[in-house]
């Protein structure tokens, strides 16, 4: 019984720690996209200043 109640504790610590990383993951993803996509923008409009 109370080798169950311990195992159900940890799954449940195990489940928050993996959900607060993968909004880390998903939060660092975006931001990488938003650098990516404003020097896809400059280099664009370097392009056309030539």
């Amino acid at each position: 019984m109370f080798k169950a109640i311990g195992f159900l504790i940890i799954l449940w610590g195990l489940s928050n720690y993996f959900s607060s990383s993968f909004h880390a993951l998903d939060s660092a993803v975006t931001q990488g996209f938003k650098t990516f996509e404003a020097a896809a923008i400059l280099s664009q409009d370097k392009i056309y200043e030539m």
